[in-house]
């Protein structure tokens, strides 16, 4: 794709019947959506395999070169290192960088730089994004949520929130905060207890106070978080390495939570949330994808068919994203080697499904794919 960021996909939704001339001849205005998707990639640090991100163009199946990095392609400077997550929010794109300690902002077509972010103080490491009312919030890893003037591209405030907080998302007035205490994870604090501080932190947006739901009971290593706005679910990964202590998927009620289902990664499109299962140490003979329904937390059913061609079948998935407008669903994947190892230094790729399932194309991405972030723009003809 050379130096564009992405090539936008043109479909004609609308026509209308507008004005008419001296002659009555009618004028016809259409309209049409152009939408494609951007992976972030987070490369491999110990391969010494730098961030990308990889543009795919629905209409046209073009995708950057899963070797190149569509932002390097369009500014001539490297994306940087520790690559978390990309944000579109009004006319802006917001790409925060975890270990350059950076976020990005750029022009959501093009990938050109409008400017960029560097935390300073205490409330440094950008993670997640969501915006809201004119801000952006991010997630900083040193224990913070920051929030973010989109005019002046600056930090406005920040609140303490529970040690190393992951994904965000949205439930009415609050910011739902996925808190690991990761960097706990072998139990060398807190007592010797693995993530003794984890919690789920719900930020308040008018009084931009903190509170935590906090037992390990109930909320242990949590790192993930999707919502619709309402509803709002979180992934916590329990011990990576103790089978007693699986992947489980909750939902904030109130000040509580409440056990969906076992599950990796989620995603959430109006009243349908999407799990994967996929249990650190499995061989991938039990992985599941299900759909439940947010308000009953019933099995209402897959997520997509796997099996109508080879490229169909997802091998190690990394991720699931559903696109607001057309309902397409994307999965990411590592690929495997021949002992069936997951390669985490080699590109990763991505599956899109319609919404009813049905496999449509393979994507190819750059190294540790781990986030997709949709592109749409309405213009009349």
């Amino acid at each position: 794709m050379k130096k564009l960021g992405l090539l936008l996909v043109t479909a004609v939704v609308a026509a209308a019947f507008v004005s008419c001339d001296d002659n009555d001849s009618p004028k016809v205005t259409t309209e049409e959506t152009l939408s494609g998707f951007y992976t972030i990639n987070g490369g491999n640090k110990s391969g010494k395999i730098p961030a990308s991100m990889t543009a795919y163009d629905f209409a046209t199946g073009a995708s950057t070169d899963p070797m190149q990095c569509a932002f390097q392609n369009a500014n001539g400077i490297a994306l940087g290192d520790g690559a978390q997550q990309v944000l579109i929010y009004g006319s802006k794109m917001y790409i925060a960088m975890y270990s350059s300690n950076l976020i990005w902002v750029v022009e959501p077509n093009t990938l050109k730089i409008i400017g960029s972010i560097s935390p300073e103080g205490d409330a440094k490491s950008p993670r997640y994004l969501v915006a809201k009312n004119g801000k952006v919030y991010c997630s900083m890893y040193t224990g913070y949520v920051s929030e973010i003037d989109t005019t002046a591209l600056a930090i406005t405030r920040n609140v303490k929130v529970g040690p190393n907080p992951d994904q965000m998302a949205l439930r009415n007035n609050d910011i739902v905060v996925a808190c690991s205490d990761g960097q706990n994870s072998k139990g060398n604090a807190t007592g010797g207890v693995k993530y003794g501080n984890c919690c789920i932190s719900i930020v308040n947006l008018e009084s931009f106070t903190e509170s935590r739901i906090q037992d390990l009971d109930k909320v242990l290593n949590p790192t993930d978080a999707a919502s619709n706005g309402k509803d709002c679910f979180v992934v916590c990964k329990g011990d990576y390495y103790d089978p007693t202590k699986p992947n489980t998927v909750v939902k904030v009620v109130g000040s509580d939570v409440q056990k969906v289902c076992l599950g990796t990664n989620i995603a959430v499109d109006g009243n349908n949330l999407y799990v994967i299962y996929a249990q650190n140490g499995d061989d991938g003979t039990h992985y599941t994808y299900k759909v439940y329904d947010t308000t009953t937390l019933k099995e209402k059913g897959t997520i997509a068919d796997q099996t109508s061609t080879a490229d169909a079948k997802i091998d190690a998935p990394n991720g699931v994203f559903v696109d607001p407008v057309s309902g397409d669903i994307v999965m990411l994947s590592y690929t495997l080697d021949a002992a069936g190892k997951a390669q985490y230094r080699e590109p990763s790729y991505a599956n899109v499904y319609d919404k009813a399932g049905n496999f449509k194309k393979r994507v190819d991405c750059g190294v540790g794919a781990r986030g997709v972030t949709f592109v749409h723009k309405t213009i009349s003809k």
